[in-house]
């Protein structure tokens, strides 16, 4: 067991400076060697866990989306609708240098993602995972009465996506736009509790 917890806490290091290299000199600069050094490594401990940079770049990416994972897991005991979707929705943002260091290194592996089919997987499974996150939370809020019955919780699921997307960059561009982005989200989930704009003056129930 403490060999096994020894590996992972490696791998965790490994990855965590191909991060820093990633944010300081973008991904060209990573390849085993520069990230054995960076990590304080030898280069063949380094093949001992990653074998090749494609292995390296996969597990980083994993990371990130790992560690995303963990921070909303733990707002899931949250039984307000509102405050559940509010807590989780703005872990996926960049609200401080972790989570800026996150999004620039998932971004940054995004674009390299053409020429390794496990980073394009990867990065399609989070993006899907996120998509399934923002209708879910739709769909609670809907099922405790914040969610006005003329909304689609399909459209407001892409919606809600759109803006966590929108947010996000927003945020890695102007760290600055925190207080704004809160209040974004804030003023967002509110919004859903209120008639659609395109809904009809006769419209049913919302579509599920």
């Amino acid at each position: 067991m403490p060999r096994h917890i020894d590996q992972d806490r490696r791998r965790t290091e490994i990855a965590e400076a191909v991060w820093r290299l990633v944010v300081r000199e973008g991904v060209s600069a990573v390849s085993l060697r520069t990230v054995a050094a960076e990590a304080g490594l030898v280069l063949g401990s380094l093949r001992h866990s990653f074998p090749t940079k494609a292995d390296l770049l996969a597990y980083s990416m994993e990371l990130v989306h790992e560690r995303v994972q963990e921070r909303v897991r733990r707002h899931l005991g949250v039984r307000d609708a509102r405050a559940l979707a509010r807590a989780v929705l703005l872990e996926v943002l960049p609200l401080d240098e972790e989570r800026r260091t996150e999004l620039r290194v998932n971004l940054a592996l995004v674009v390299e993602s053409p020429a390794h089919p496990r980073l394009a997987e990867l990065a399609g499974a989070a993006q899907t995972a996120l998509a399934q996150m923002c209708r879910d939370l739709c769909g609670h809020l809907g099922s405790a009465g914040l969610l006005h019955p003329s909304r689609d919780v399909a459209l407001e699921g892409a919606r809600l996506h759109a803006l966590l997307d929108g947010t996000a960059l927003h945020l890695l561009l102007d760290p600055a736009a925190v207080p704004s982005a809160e209040q974004l989200v804030e003023a967002h989930l509110r919004e859903l509790a209120t008639p659609s704009p395109e809904a009809g003056p006769a419209s049913g129930a919302a579509r599920r």
